[in-house]
């Protein structure tokens, strides 16, 4: 027995269907991580054994905040995110509801199994977390942008339309022209290039 083998990890992926889940076991193994990668439903009593738990919160019908007090309240384990959504205040939210880390799903193998090892020693992994905005005043040239706010800008920045801001946050349009007024308002702007300049200025 090599005596210098890593450690053999116990994977929890939450609510996802077992393509997801066969698929970032199949990743960990290409990369030669060893892993125990299992479901993990909302239902589970948590009796599991984990070193990580990975879950997407991303586009569900609950907040990102509420969904991820469900994932931590099912287990102890450190909380990895694997989204497609990798914009500033998406990361931020999710590191402060209590994920240790989050990865985009167009990383490769070795950046999962990198991430996966991180978070399992206590390391926090994120993209470019010095960068983030922080709402509230903090990093924002001092227009207090709530979250929600903070997440729409950020999606404004991203060329998105009303529209499709809407289909991505679940919200209604006229909600997003809510708030694109009370930003715009904020940040001392009336039209949505000036908005976009002011957002990359400032980390978005």
């Amino acid at each position: 027995m090599n005596s210098g083998a890593p450690a053999r990890l116990t994977v929890g992926v939450y609510d996802e269907p077992e393509l997801i889940v066969s698929g970032i076991g199949g990743m960990l193994a290409r990369d030669g991580s060893p892993a125990e990668v299992r479901p993990l439903s909302p239902d589970d009593d948590g009796a599991h054994r984990l070193d990580v738990v990975v879950c997407d919160p991303v586009g569900r019908p609950q907040s990102l905040e509420d969904y991820l007090g469900a994932v931590v309240a099912v287990s102890d384990a450190p909380v990895l995110v694997l989204s497609w959504t990798t914009s500033p205040s998406t990361v931020r939210r999710a590191l402060a509801a209590g994920a240790r880390g989050y990865v985009s799903k167009a990383a490769g193998s070795a950046d999962l199994a990198a991430a996966v090892a991180a978070v399992t020693r206590g390391e926090t992994v994120a993209p470019e977390v010095s960068r983030l905005p922080v709402a509230g005043g903090g990093g924002t040239g001092g227009a207090e942008l709530s979250a929600r706010e903070a997440e729409v800008l950020d999606l404004i920045c991203r060329g998105l339309s009303n529209l499709e801001i809407a289909a991505q946050l679940y919200v209604s349009v006229n909600s997003v022209k809510t708030y694109v007024r009370q930003i715009y308002q904020k940040i001392g702007v009336t039209r949505r290039a000036q908005a976009v300049a002011w957002g990359l200025a400032h980390g978005y």
